[in-house]
């Protein structure tokens, strides 16, 4: 009957689950579905009003979104620098005022809310919308799915305080939000979802919120699929983007190399940039970011905006534009330009950047690849496919993400072979480094899990830094009552016995006070104490010594030499570990900025 029991009580908790989930994750992914709409709309109006009236800017779209072909036409190039300088004066005025919060890149603020468990205000993926809208609207380097993931993020945290959830509660809310933004902006529910559950960590995954965030993910794309389309953001032409030659994955795992030593430029050249800007105010730091953008752009067009037209372009193999040592140059001027928007404190996001850069650099590589390789490389364009996911993975850590992605963007598993060589390779080689250094390792370093995870934090504590060195020691040749007045005046718990500098055993309290009043002041220590002793060792970790402390119920355990089992070297109490405990308790740190710890 218990077991019966059991079962239905598990059973009515997971439908209970499902049921609250399901509906959190309809109402999430509805309201994430809402802001991309909301920015795409507002980003092309801006766009229009900007770049298309001042400058006769017409830059190449990719094939999910092209109305009318690939094409690229500017009028009045004198006038992009002037733009976009004005978009960051505007934008960065707004941010100053109303949301700094907003500043830079989304999906990092993102993660850092997650991570100390901040309530993300409504007015926050409002003003994103807006902030980002100028951003990008006027041709800064800069992508739509940091701000949409920021905006997702916000309306799940918004979302966990109406529904009255509990602070865990809301992070998965906050983490199902960022996955549907992600996905609606990309067409990408998979990739999405597990964006959703894997972006918080470098090492790690939230697997709590993958159901939520599957289910916010394919509402999102739903709705938002039903209003642009459902085709995949690029359109891959007549070849086909396939895995065809065995061969090829060596040169599959040469684009990976590149890609860990452009994410590693990217590292070098992005923190430094943002803290070069961090001297100014707010808004003198976004106008001369988008200005110094605006000017590269007068000689590397393809940092325009988004960039994913130029993208576009190479997949289909046409080099009219930008030949094969342009998309290399290409790639670097995104990089620097990158650095100078977001790094400015301009609205947007690294993400779609950083698609770019491995789009551009794969494409430049493939190009390379065909020529040295004909009867090898059989369509250019599947290296700029793969450099896409595979530098992402380099740059923000989620490896398993961007391989679903592949496939989801070209819409078969054709390239999936190539993305895993590709994308381990990148991952691997290009350090602990992330271009969100609100990621933590693990969750074990997340504050959003110190309580869950505090005791596991004594496995990373030795023995040696929390034990009590030179502790007091006694004689077991002394009475019982001397020891007992040595046990008070020190107020310890016990004492180790040592017998020319050896240790024989322990005296505690208990221990004398099992000696009778009448018999203390004649009875040796050595007749009282406790031989049968439980030790530790300096180099154990403190979670392993804790468990035994438990187990054998003492309050405290002999440090001694592994190879001397009778030389003390200090002893450890369960006060010693409270305060070990305690110190584990503070915010764990982010991870470092990476640039100079590469």
């Amino acid at each position: 009957m218990r077991r019966v029991s059991r079962s239905k009580d598990e059973i009515g908790e997971r439908t209970r689950y499902l049921r609250r989930w399901t509906l959190m994750g309809v109402a999430i992914g509805a309201a994430s579905a809402a802001g991309a709409l909301f920015l795409i709309a507002a980003v092309k109006l801006v766009s229009a009003w900007t770049l298309g009236a001042m400058a006769g800017l017409t830059p190449p779209e990719p094939g999910g979104e092209a109305a009318a072909g690939y094409v690229y036409h500017v009028a009045r190039p004198w006038a992009i620098p002037l733009v976009m300088g004005a978009g960051g004066l505007v934008g960065g005025l707004l941010v100053w005022w109303l949301a700094p919060e907003t500043a830079g890149v989304g999906t990092n603020a993102a993660i850092r809310a997650f991570h100390q468990r901040e309530e993300i205000p409504l007015r926050t993926p409002i003003l994103k919308v807006v902030t980002s809208a100028i951003t990008i609207g006027t041709g800064m380097t800069s992508g739509r799915e940091g701000p949409i993931a920021q905006i997702g993020a916000g309306t799940g945290s918004w979302m966990g305080r109406v529904f009255r959830l509990t602070p865990r509660e809301r992070n998965i809310a906050l983490a199902a939000g960022l996955g549907a933004g992600i996905s609606a902006m990309f067409k990408a529910p998979l990739a999405g979802a597990i964006i959703g559950a894997e972006i918080w960590y470098a090492e790690d995954f939230e697997v709590e919120a993958l159901i939520p965030a599957i289910i916010a993910s394919v509402v999102g794309y739903a709705i938002v699929g039903y209003f642009v389309g459902f085709q995949p953001i690029f359109a891959l032409g007549r070849d086909p983007a396939a895995f065809d030659h065995p061969a090829t994955l060596l040169l599959y795992a040469a684009l990976g190399v590149a890609c860990a030593i452009a994410a590693r430029a990217l590292f070098a050249v992005f923190f430094p940039t943002q803290r070069f800007f961090r001297r100014f105010p707010l808004p003198v730091a976004t106008t001369v970011g988008g200005l110094l953008t605006g000017l590269v752009a007068l000689a590397v067009p393809s940092v325009v905006g988004t960039g994913y037209g130029w993208v576009q372009l190479a997949i289909l193999n046409d080099y009219s534009v930008l030949g094969p040592l342009m998309l290399l140059a290409a790639a670097g001027a995104e990089i620097v330009c990158a650095s100078l928007t977001l790094g400015s404190g301009n609205s947007g996001g690294i993400f779609g950047p950083s698609v770019v850069i491995g789009g551009l650099l794969g494409a430049s590589f493939g190009a390379g690849a065909a020529a040295l390789f004909p009867g090898v490389v059989s369509n250019p364009a599947t290296f700029a496919i793969v450099g896409m996911v595979a530098f992402f993975a380099a740059t923000a850590k989620a490896p398993i993400s961007t391989i679903i992605m592949i496939s989801e963007m070209t819409g078969g598993y054709g390239l999936l072979a190539p993305a895993l060589v590709a994308v381990a390779v990148a991952f691997l080689l290009s350090g602990h480094g992330t271009i969100f250094p609100a990621q933590v390792r693990t969750r074990l370093q997340s504050p959003a899990h110190a309580e869950e995870f505090r005791p596991l934090r004594l496995r990373e504590v030795r023995v040696a830094d929390a034990m009590t060195r030179e502790p007091l020691t006694i004689d077991p040749d002394v009475p019982v009552s001397h020891a007992l007045d040595a046990l008070v005046k020190a107020r310890v718990g016990g004492l180790p016995v040592l017998e020319e500098g050896r240790l024989v055993g322990m005296i505690t309290r208990t221990d004398a006070l099992n000696v009778r009043d009448s018999a203390r002041a004649r009875t040796p220590v050595r007749e009282a104490m406790t031989t049968a002793l439980v030790t530790c060792h300096p180099d154990e970790d403190l979670f392993t010594v804790l468990d035994r402390l438990i187990v054998h119920d003492v309050g405290r355990l002999p440090v001694v030499e592994r190879h001397a089992p009778d030389k003390l070297v200090g002893l450890l109490r369960r006060a010693d570990v409270r305060k070990a405990v305690a110190a584990t308790e503070g915010p764990a740190a982010p991870a470092a900025e990476p640039g100079p710890a590469l």
